[in-house]
């Protein structure tokens, strides 16, 4: 009778773990790039309709992901001479900020590293991507929307890129807490 309660409390234990490895969800996987052109873009992925498409859905973004400056010398003084000029929100507010200098361009994967189907609305052969703009800083290097890093007045909601640009995109998987990198396609640049 004891032998039979045992093995009822262990198979009860380890049913989680049962469960969670048959689970039908597929790794969690993202391609990341970052890329200073359009014609970049294509040339490390091989589909310039699907970055043409970020390029545009990146530039539509830049004057709310801006950051706002008061004066053209500040905002200078962080993206260079030359780099900022006037925008004007969605709402027609109008600010000084930093040219986009490239974009962040991501694209979910199914667990055998292939584009699942784009759900944005962009339907592309590439898969669902999202792109945002990115902005090239004198002291902290590229920039995109996101979480601020950057502890520099005037680049609140702005976070750092580690990416570097136009080199061929980076998958990241996410799986029990764990996230790896691979290089795919393309060369990996120099």
């Amino acid at each position: 009778m004891k032998r039979s309660r045992k093995t009822a409390l262990v198979l009860m234990g380890t049913a989680p773990l049962l469960l969670v490895a048959c689970s039908t969800q597929p790794e969690v996987q993202t391609r990341e790039g970052l890329f200073t052109s359009v014609e970049a873009c294509a040339e490390k992925t091989a589909n310039p309709i699907m970055c043409r498409e970020a390029f545009e859905q990146a530039q539509a973004q830049v004057a709310e992901a801006s950051p706002k400056y008061a004066s053209r010398e500040d905002c200078e003084a962080e993206f260079g001479a030359g780099q900022c000029a006037t925008q004007k929100t969605s709402t027609g507010h109008s600010f000084i900020g930093p040219l986009m200098t490239g974009f962040f361009l991501s694209q979910m994967l199914n667990g055998r590293g292939a584009a699942l189907p784009n759900q944005m609305g962009n339907q592309t052969a590439a898969g669902a991507t999202r792109a945002e703009p990115a902005f090239r800083s004198n002291q902290q290097g590229w920039l995109k929307p996101g979480p601020s890093s950057t502890g520099v007045p005037g680049s609140s909601g702005l976070a750092k890129v580690s990416a570097q640009p136009d080199r061929a995109m980076t998958v990241r998987r996410g799986g029990f807490g764990a996230t790896s990198a691979r290089r795919t396609g393309g060369s990996t640049g120099g």
